[in-house]
């Protein structure tokens, strides 16, 4: 147990964007709500339900744009992790201490796409109980609606437990990518990016020339849109629970929540079959630091 601490805490001494990040993006929005004004483009002042909603909204759009910055470091995370030990040549020191290849790719791929993540989520719910007691001190930071309308412990919770299912779901779903990551850092010599983007880019032009069909990149395009882990059994235009502001209609959380099928989420096909590949390219990083050191 001690040294999978030890092996944790080397990567965030070694790459402090990883705590950084989403640290930075907190004090960002907080900055943000405490020193601009937010506006409407609707002259009416809103109802009790539309200022939650919209107070609701901007939380969980911060929280979003966070988790999609923190995606981006890991990304570039990911390829760096086994590449650059080789390129300072640390990996010797590493190699030396009494720790398996098995346990340093594992807390790798564990930091990225477990503790990461969910250090993440943590970070956002904190954030959004900030912005919304700086804009209730604020007196509604430029809306136009009661300040007895800015919480809804109920539909705070709801949108907290949406966003968790969505940051597990893509955990899962981007495992095999972040695992294929890993392969390449472990592989590449120079130019990780440029290995990373270039297999999967041969195949799809090969494709469509060879076979005139595009197969390839029709899967891509599924496991890597953002939306697909979380939108799985949700129909993002319902009819109930929307919440009209002028023209636009706003679907509160609970309203989406009720959608949610978990097992539509999780058990299903290409999330399984995903998982599968993760583990096998998992195996074959592994391998590729036992035996590629570049000594």
């Amino acid at each position: 147990m001690k040294a999978w601490q030890v092996l944790v805490r080397r990567e965030f001494w070694e790459h402090r964007a990883l705590w950084f990040a989403p640290l930075a993006m907190s004090v960002l929005w907080i900055v943000i709500v405490a020193f601009f004004r937010i506006q409407m483009g609707s002259s009416q002042a809103l109802t009790v339900m539309q200022g939650r909603a919209i107070v609701n909204v901007i939380g969980w759009g911060m929280s979003v744009a966070t988790l999609l910055v923190v995606t981006i470091v890991v990304t570039f995370y990911l390829l760096d992790a086994l590449y650059a030990e080789r390129r300072d040549r640390s990996i010797l020191f590493w190699k030396s201490l009494p720790v398996s290849d098995s346990a340093t790719v594992l807390a790798k791929f564990l930091v990225a796409m477990v503790i990461v993540p969910l250090g993440a989520f943590l970070a956002v719910a904190v954030t959004d109980l900030a912005v919304r007691a700086i804009i209730a001190a604020r007196g509604g930071a430029g809306l136009a609606m009661e300040q007895a309308s800015l919480w809804d412990g109920r539909m705070w919770w709801q949108a907290q437990v949406l966003l968790l299912i969505g940051v597990v779901a893509s955990m899962l779903w981007y495992a095999p990518l972040a695992a294929y990551l890993l392969v390449v850092s472990a592989w590449a010599r120079r130019s990780v990016t440029l290995w990373a983007v270039l297999p999967p880019l041969v195949l799809v032009i090969v494709e469509r020339i060879a076979l005139q069909t595009s197969h390839v990149w029709e899967f891509l395009a599924d496991r890597l849109s953002p939306a697909v882990p979380i939108m799985r059994g949700i129909d993002a235009h319902l009819a109930e629970g929307t919440i009209s502001i002028d023209r636009n209609e706003i679907v509160v959380p609970g309203a989406l929540l009720q959608q949610v099928d978990i097992g539509a989420i999780f058990l299903n096909a290409p999330m399984l079959l995903g998982l599968v590949a993760a583990v096998v390219l998992l195996v074959i990083a592994i391998r590729l630091r036992r035996y590629r050191d570049d000594t």
